[in-house]
């Protein structure tokens, strides 16, 4: 049987769902036979019992199928989420370190000095 664990939890509960409606309908047919009710409780207990017990069964392994999946859709949205999370901290990281990058400053020639004086011009700039 191939498939996911959750799909053969699913099958696996249908499949005690269809035994336990087996073992009803057989104890209600036994028990549709006999006229005295003495002889009826044995058909009764067993296939009523029994049956009712295949059914939860099935009930259960159908549900725990169902939170299975919605398990497994929440760990696959929070990886989901925790990843794009970590990329969008590495671009603000990037970011934040390409704004802390002072400029250079002896590329500028426009500009003053701090004592006051007018600034060199460039050789390029003094031969026109």
């Amino acid at each position: 049987m191939s498939g996911s664990p959750t799909a053969r939890l699913r099958l696996l509960g249908i499949l005690f769902w269809l035994a336990g409606g087996a073992v009803i309908t057989l104890g209600w047919m036994g028990m549709a036979e006999l006229a005295y009710v003495d002889g009826q409780m044995p058909y009764l207990v067993s296939g009523g019992a029994a049956g009712l017990a295949l059914v939860l069964i099935g009930s259960t392994l159908v549900v725990m199928a169902a939170l299975f999946e919605a398990a497994e859709r929440t760990a696959q949205r929070t990886a989901d989420l925790l990843k794009q999370a970590a990329d969008e901290a590495v671009e603000a990281a990037a970011a934040a370190e390409r704004a802390a990058e002072p400029e250079p400053e002896d590329d500028r020639p426009d500009k003053q000095p701090e004592d006051g004086r007018p600034a060199k011009r460039p050789a390029a700039a003094e031969a026109d």
